[in-house]
């Protein structure tokens, strides 16, 4: 085809945009597909030869979830920078000028906010690997704070855009500043009650709290408010003002829990037998290694009015509640065992009419035992023992969660 012709047929018109500038608009659409290509692919290239293996597929995620905001970006800054060479109206070309300059201000707020969820979602889990539990409550700050900075970036350099003073702006706005800090308390409250939440630590990530009629384990410590997972699955938003100015029971910071119970025994039994169950639930305190040995408390404790109440007083070393249940039950357990050795009967309310004479079928009293016999009832359930149960020694497979 001779020059002049091709010259011509570039000079084309369609709908009023000249052939040449289509193909210059297809240009700019292989450039951009090509450079995200690239952009993807050396992206990639790092994290598989500067990361661990085990860690390449989170980085894949969060690659794929950068995409499409990288997308975004590449297109508008190559609009921005190709769409002056087409040659279009000055009209069209102040407009273009201006969408391209507010997405790719839009696109790179994408970018900083999918590069900030990136760094908080790995930091979360290096803070898992971790025994503290400071770290854990750091990452949702952080992720807010980036986003927030990023945010607050991206929207200056969109007023800037928009031709809007950003200088008289400030200024305009600390003219209201008195109203809107005295709008803003309660907020304030709660940004200073986030503050002084991770400065004391009153309580962590995972820690059991009750706070007034909230009870629950504490989930997410925010910059407004902390996040209480409560025992019936609800979620429960409390404001950082009311975390620091209310009593907050931290039962996530017990050493030892305590176990306190009473035991009734009936009236009738013997005082021998009586104190024989009292050192054998004192030998099972001691052969339970969940349980504090250095002080307990196992002693008749009162007349009641329908038996002889023993109270036992002890403290249980469990992390968990499920943990701190099963030794509950361990215990509670071997305490029944140990009554049925020693014919020991606990009582439950009860009216009894005595008659002269015996009357078939009437309960009978247990006979008295030699002290050497319950001595040795008592030996059997002390740490060497073999009559207590042994949570290492369950009769069957125990059927434990999981």
């Amino acid at each position: 085809m001779p020059p002049n012709l091709v010259l011509n047929w570039l000079n084309d018109s369609v709908i009023g945009i000249e052939v040449w500038q289509f193909i210059g608009l297809g240009v700019m659409a292989v450039i951009i597909v090509v450079a995200r290509f690239a952009v993807v692919h050396g992206i990639r290239l790092v994290i598989r030869r500067r990361t661990q293996p085990d860690r390449h597929e989170f980085w894949e995620y969060e690659l794929s979830r950068l995409q499409r905001p990288l997308l975004l970006m590449l297109g508008a800054v190559t609009l921005a920078i190709g769409f002056p060479m087409l040659d279009f109206d000055e009209d069209v070309e102040h407009v273009v000028e201006i969408f391209a300059n507010f997405a790719s201000t839009f696109a790179g707020v994408l970018v900083g906010f999918r590069l900030v969820d990136a760094a908080a979602d790995y930091w979360k889990q290096i803070a898992e690997e971790t025994d503290s539990k400071l770290d854990d409550q750091l990452v949702p700050l952080a992720r807010t704070s980036g986003k927030i900075f990023v945010g607050a970036i991206g929207a200056i350099f969109i007023l800037q855009n928009l031709d809007i003073n950003i200088t008289s702006l400030i200024a305009g706005l600390g003219l209201g500043g008195l109203a809107v800090a005295l709008a803003a308390q309660d907020t304030l409250k709660n940004l200073l009650g986030g503050a002084t939440i991770l400065a004391d630590k009153p309580f962590q990530v995972g820690d059991w709290v009750i706070v007034d009629d909230i009870e629950g384990t504490v989930e997410q410590i925010g910059f407004r408010s902390t996040r209480i997972r409560t025992f019936a699955d609800s979620l429960i938003t409390v404001p950082n003002a009311r975390m620091t100015d209310t009593a907050v029971n931290n039962m996530g910071q017990r050493t030892w829990r305590r176990y306190y119970t009473t035991v009734g025994i009936a009236y009738h039994t013997d005082p021998d037998r009586i104190q024989a169950f009292v050192e054998g639930v004192r030998a099972i305190v001691r052969a339970n290694d969940n349980m504090r040995h250095d002080y307990y408390i196992v002693e008749l404790h009162s007349f009641g009015d329908s038996a002889l109440n023993i109270m036992v007083y002890t403290f249980i070393g469990a992390s968990t509640w499920n943990e701190e249940l099963r030794t509950r039950h361990v215990f509670n357990l071997d305490i029944i065992r140990l009554a049925q050795q020693l014919q020991v009967e606990f009582a439950f309310p009860t009216q009894t009419l005595h008659l002269a004479s015996r009357v078939e079928g009437a309960q009978e009293i247990p006979a008295q035992r030699e002290r050497s016999d319950l001595a040795q009832t008592v030996d059997d359930f002390a740490p060497d023992g073999q009559a207590g149960q042994r949570a290492d020694d369950p009769i069957t497979k125990g059927y434990d969660n999981g």
